[in-house]
């Protein structure tokens, strides 16, 4: 868009190209002012750095590398950058004048607005994303104040912290924690893990702040909004949003980068399908019911059915295996207390939450019992591990055991129980006979017999069991892919960042969702290339964990040739890892599309368009 000439009434010395005009605006580091050409009469916006940054190297680098990045972003929801010049003796960043307010005035003066609106609002700012990205540049501080609004619609602009998606293509400002706190991810206090996807989750935080008036998190300190960002549940919007639209923007602000749509043009795509529910648009990401069977005891994340592992934390979780062990619960507490009721909940917040394991509650829900006491029976010994461990970390002690009635704490507490119980009734049938000795004789034996009923009663009680248990019968996967997950749990404990677990978990739950969602023999046709992204997603999240560590030892220098390369190697890994994600995306949304048409009688017509997208991620496998 050419800048167009208007009147000016400003004044410049003689010999001088620019006329200053008004203060725009004025932020940290540099101010913005209008200046018109008077070679050309053309308006526009000047950005110029404060004189006390002028001699600071790194304002200045930035400031350049603003205009490096930014002047090949030409796109109509982007502020355009026509290039830098002298003005005044001062180095400018000439841009586009935008003639209206920031969204962040216009919010403040206007409210909340409505779901059209904020959807309007949402294309356009996930276009001009899209476009950026595109041209391998992330914005890194993408908030409603650098968001012009102009009668066209909304114009992303100060690219003052942005940096290229490619980290061999970055200088080292890119390895500096950047951005406002309201709209940081939580991955950015770790520079190497912002990626496009980082710009998505501030466009969730801008979204929930148009449909509410303020911003998803808040605190005291930016510590405390940044923790927010990170451990605290994901806002919704009000009820008086659509359901497809709440989704949408919880989707963008996930916590892990891999369960958000996994570009700017998937979220374009669900803006279309919002607009329209005629349009096809690509799935969001959605914890499935069908592949999560509950939450990890050691960090609260989501379990996936067929894998054995935890994405976030690396703990081995519940698995429910048929055999003939049991799980004692011993403590803490003394024995024939009652479990403390602190611990009681906490374990039935965390059977509830993985009842989808199999797990049956209802007693232990209306009932304290006391210890030591059996929680599951039925189980194969690796089972009643994995749950003697998931217990552990709830703070409660706890026994796997082929025998737990002949254990020493179970015989100590079946007899106290039994000599309560003989004392009540033995004291129930000698009352008659307080006094008399010839009856207390003759009521001996009965004594006698209240005693091994008290104890076949107490032994009954004390091993009855807690939580009811049923084992998965659902379908078993085929052979070849249900290995590739087997193996997981040997692959994860080598991988020491979170975010790459993560990466490699989102990429197993959409091949879950998608074997599960096909039939039978589409599932078998489809197994090869499923089990080869799992292999893909392993063997490049390995990688990049590799590269990163070696990145931040002290002797590592992005200048050296070497180090240049492992760079470009990471940047490789990282693009083949996203474009996989998306791949299966959008494989999923040909199901969904296919189901949809067709409801649950899945045709072979129908299935062609998801076989087409089969064949896509097999040649994305062979990059």
């Amino acid at each position: 868009m050419e800048p167009v000439a208007t009147s000016w009434t400003g004044a410049a010395p003689m010999g001088e190209r620019w006329e200053f005009g008004a203060e725009l605006g004025c932020g940290a580091v540099a101010r913005v002012v209008c200046v018109r050409d008077r070679m050309t009469g053309a308006v526009y916006a000047a950005k110029l750095l404060h004189p006390r940054h002028e001699r600071d190297a790194t304002a200045v680098l930035r400031f350049r590398r603003e205009a490096e990045l930014s002047i090949r972003l030409v796109h109509d929801n982007l502020v355009r950058v026509w290039g830098t010049d002298v003005i005044a003796g001062h180095t400018a960043l000439v841009m586009e004048l935008v003639d209206g307010p920031t969204l962040a005035h216009q919010l403040a003066c206007s409210g909340p607005v409505s779901e059209v609106a904020l959807l309007d609002l949402a294309w356009g700012l996930a276009s001009g994303l899209a476009y950026a990205h595109g041209c391998g540049v992330i914005h890194r501080d993408l908030k409603p104040a650098n968001v012009l609004m102009d009668r066209t619609g909304p114009k992303i602009a100060d690219f003052g912290m942005a940096r290229a998606s490619s980290f061999a293509q970055a200088d080292r400002g890119a390895l500096t924690v950047l951005g406002t706190p309201p709209y940081m991810a939580p991955e950015c206090l770790d520079p190497m893990a912002v990626d496009p996807r980082t710009d998505l989750y501030a466009l969730g935080c801008i979204l929930h702040e148009l449909a509410t008036g303020t911003p998803p998190f808040g605190g005291p300190t930016p510590f405390a909004v940044l923790e927010a960002h990170r451990t605290a549940p994901v806002p919704r919007l009000p009820a008086t949003f659509s359901t497809g639209t709440q989704r949408l923007v919880a989707a963008l602000m996930a916590k892990a980068a891999g369960d958000r749509p996994q570009s700017a043009g998937a979220v374009l795509h669900a803006i279309a399908t919002l607009r329209d529910p005629n349009h096809v648009a690509l799935a969001l990401p959605d914890a499935d019911p069908e592949v999560a069977a509950g939450r990890c005891a050691g960090c609260g994340a989501d379990i996936l059915t067929e894998v054995r592992v935890c994405f976030r934390c690396g703990f081995v979780p519940v698995a429910l295996e048929p055999g003939a062990d049991a799980v004692l619960v011993l403590g803490p507490g003394r024995i024939s207390d009652k479990l403390d009721s602190d611990r009681r909940d906490r374990l039935v917040q965390w059977l509830r939450a993985n009842a989808r394991v199999g797990f049956a509650i209802e007693r232990l829900e209306h009932k304290i019992p006391r210890l030591p006491f059996v929680l599951v029976r039925g189980l194969s010994p690796a089972s009643a591990q994995t749950i003697v461990a998931s217990l552990g970390r709830l703070d409660i002690e706890a026994e796997g055991t082929s025998t737990p009635m002949r254990h020493p704490a179970m015989r100590a507490h079946v007899r106290r129980m039994t000599g309560r119980g003989f004392t009540l009734s033995a004291a129930i049938v000698m009352a008659p006979a307080i006094g008399y000795g010839p009856l207390a004789l003759a009521l001996a034996p009965l004594a006698g017999l209240a005693a091994l009923v008290a104890y076949g009663i107490s032994r009954a009680t004390a091993g009855r069991t807690t939580v009811q248990t049923s084992h998965d019968a659902r379908a078993a996967l085929p052979a070849a892919l249900g290995a590739r997950l087997a193996a997981l749990p040997s692959i994860i404990p080598r991988i020491e960042q979170r975010r790459h677990r993560e990466a490699l978990g989102a990429v197993v739950r959409r091949v879950l969702v998608l074997a599960r969602g096909c039939g039978p023999d589409t599932s078998t046709a489809t197994a090869p290339e499923l089990e080869h992204a799992i292999n893909l997603a392993g063997v490049a999240a390995l990688r990049m964990d590799d590269i990163e560590r070696s990145m931040t030892e002290r002797l590592f220098d992005p200048a050296h040739p070497e180090h240049r390369a492992l760079m470009q190697e990471r940047d490789m890994w990282a693009a083949r890892l996203l474009d996989l994600t998306a791949t299966l995306d959008a494989m999923t949304a040909r199901l969904l599309a296919a189901q949809t048409r067709i409801g649950l009688d899945r045709s072979e017509d129908a299935l062609a368009p998801l076989r087409a997208q089969v064949e896509a991620l097999e040649e994305v496998a062979r990059l």
